[in-house]
């Protein structure tokens, strides 16, 4: 199976593997929406890619809560790390 990613999804896709999660504020506030990296730098920038690749089945998802508020947290699957690995063998 071929799998095509642009080069925003790959550089999104590897950058997730490398800083393990990101988490997305899913309660209604101030903070609704807000959407970080593992080192607390912020994610909204790619979340559009981020959606695309959610909808392909490359993260897996879990609930978190802190300080009264909800998180979505997403980390890649195995799905995803073999599309990043598929994808990386074919540009070398």
């Amino acid at each position: 199976m071929s799998i095509n990613l642009t080069k925003i999804q790959k550089d999104n896709l590897s950058n997730l593997a490398a800083k393990n999660h990101i988490e997305v504020c899913t309660s209604i506030g101030r903070a609704f929406g807000r959407t970080l990296f593992a080192d607390g730098y912020d994610a909204k920038p790619v979340m559009t890619s981020l959606n695309t690749l959610f909808s392909w089945g490359y993260f897996d998802h879990e609930e978190r809560f802190y300080h009264g508020l909800r998180f979505s947290r997403l980390t890649i699957n195995e799905k995803g790390k073999k599309a990043l690995l598929e994808v990386e063998q074919s540009n070398a």
